[in-house]
């Protein structure tokens, strides 16, 4: 029954992969034109320039302060041209690079910084986590920032915050932003700058003449929106695709005309938050029991992931992993879930299979969003069998977001890192003060022995709590065509967490 089950799954994975293919005209894809690079992006339309898809589009457009892949200590910078700090690092004064023009010619200024930062941690939104403690101009082209903590210059490429012109900006409502015009049609200070765009289709870019920096090897981005990456790349449409899911990855794998890459990202999960607020999952017990119904490893496999991807229970770096220094999660236990349930007194009265306790089953509904759909039919599956009745809210990724930011939700598969988890933005609703301040100590602590140590006085009590579940690192994978050249893929890391690098340094060779 188990394997008929992985079989449906995996059967199912193949068609959300396979469907919505859409072609568009005049969307670039010629396979002999080295000028232009077409990139399909999943689940877009052309707000892939706004706060919609950091993780690409930003920096075609907009510059960041600074770059360094891994958040490095000593990163490169960019919009900031040097920074210096007092000696016990709580106050930085940061330069910004003289000569950098937005595109319709104003000169970008420490205003636009302060302007940006204050805008993506804004209370109002919660894009981000509020880093820093206080921000002001000093002149022109200098600001002073300051923290309740000690930071390192790591702190100016935290999560690639671009930054914005505020003349552009400042005087639209904050609460609207996802949805400001601007995002359409930027205006920005990147090495490309927005030509057109085809409603839904796609959005054209050139390289920017005015840009400060190297000029890219290649002319013209277009970002392609609709259908799929493996059909658009399959056909032609597109030189390369990101974000693809494990089980396309290996289709393509097999063609001899495409290369793969992949990155595990181990400080950001995909993880089940329950709502502390719903009776249901205010109990520590239960959330354990919850976890240890679902069989993570077999997920795993379900999904294609590779073999070694790490099962954590707490929020985790790169370098805990590198060093095997996390604690062990919890296993894949359904008889011991079962009597932490019974000891909680839910009990199969009735005959019916589903756990009740006072005359209330245990049902509840998991938002998720259509790239995890898989994932919520598996745990369905595991659910059930616990005795559990789950049912499957699919909603796009924006009013995922919203109805979990507004805690209107019972529980939700989402993406959290680490910072995230706890404090302001607890979607979750999980309060433990000193969960909040061993975090920020970790976060803000130079010396990393030190935070570490912080680090492990967390994982004591998130461990016991279990506030969420991990499900899996976030693992990305990216296929280009042969004929994209300058891509890496060193110990499973590809350039793409300092996209600048991409730019400079790919470029378009057709084979003889």
């Amino acid at each position: 029954m188990r394997r008929h089950n992985r079989s449906v799954l995996a059967v199912c994975i193949c068609c959300v992969a396979l469907t919505n293919v859409q072609c568009g005209p005049d969307v670039g894809g010629n396979e002999t034109d080295s000028s232009t690079l077409t990139i399909h992006v999943p689940n877009g339309d052309e707000r892939m320039l706004g706060p919609y898809f950091v993780d690409l589009s930003w920096f075609f457009v907009f510059l960041g302060m600074a770059v360094g892949p891994g958040y490095v200590d000593d990163p490169e910078p960019r919009l900031l041209d040097r920074w210096e700090h007092t000696p016990d690092y709580t106050e930085w004064t940061v330069h910004v690079r003289e000569g950098v023009r937005w595109g319709d010619g104003v000169p970008v200024t420490a205003e636009d910084v302060k302007f940006s930062l204050e805008l993506w941690t804004d209370p109002n939104i919660a894009y981000e986590y509020r880093f820093f403690d206080t921000i002001t101009v000093l002149d022109t082209h200098t600001l002073r920032m300051t923290f309740k903590e000690p930071v390192t210059a790591k702190i100016f490429v935290y999560n690639w915050l671009a930054i914005v012109p505020k003349h552009s900006l400042d005087s639209l409502d904050v609460e609207r932003m996802f949805s400001w015009p601007f995002w359409i049609q930027p205006v920005g200070d990147g090495p490309y700058r927005y030509v057109r765009h085809i409603p839904g289709v796609m959005t054209e870019l050139e390289a920017n003449p005015d840009y400060y920096g190297q000029a890219p090897n290649i002319q013209t981005i277009v970002l392609r929106y609709g259908g799929d990456g493996l059909t658009e790349l399959l056909s032609g449409n597109v030189d390369m695709a990101i974000r693809l899911t494990p089980l396309e990855a290996l289709q393509l794998s097999a063609d001899p005309r495409f290369r793969i890459y992949h990155k595990v990202f181990h400080s950001q999960h995909v993880a089940i938050v329950w709502n502390h607020r719903n009776s249901l999952f205010r109990d520590a017990e239960i959330r354990r029991a919850l976890t240890m119904s679902i069989d993570r490893r077999e997920l795993h496999r379900i999904l294609n992931y590779p073999d070694d991807l790490p099962i954590v229970d707490v929020p985790i770096k790169t370098r805990h992993h590198v060093q095997g220094v996390v604690p062990d999660p919890l296993p894949f236990d359904p008889e011991r879930a079962s009597r932490l349930f019974a000891s909680a007194g839910w009990v199969d009265t009735d005959g019916d299979d589903i756990l009740d306790r006072n005359g209330q089953d245990f049902q509840f509904t998991l938002l998720t969003t259509t790239e995890a759909v898989a994932q919520a039919v598996y745990i369905q599956d595991q659910l059930r069998r616990a005795g559990i009745l789950m049912e499957i809210g699919t909603f796009d990724r924006a009013l995922v977001r919203a109805k979990t930011r507004a805690h209107d939700f019972d529980a939700a598969i989402v993406m959290y890192n680490y910072i995230e988890q706890f404090g302001e933005f607890a979607r979750s609703g999980y309060e433990n003060p000193e969960v909040s301040r061993l975090r920020d100590a970790a976060w803000f602590t130079i010396d990393h022995d030190e935070a570490d140590k912080h680090m492990r006085e967390l994982w004591q009590i998130v461990g016991e709590e279990i506030p969420i579940t991990y499900l899996h690192p976030e693992l990305r994978y990216l296929a280009a065509h042969r004929r994209v050249r300058g891509l890496r893929n060193t110990g499973g890391r590809i350039p793409t967490e300092a996209l600048p690098s991409i730019l400079e340094h790919v470029w378009i060779e057709d084979e003889p």
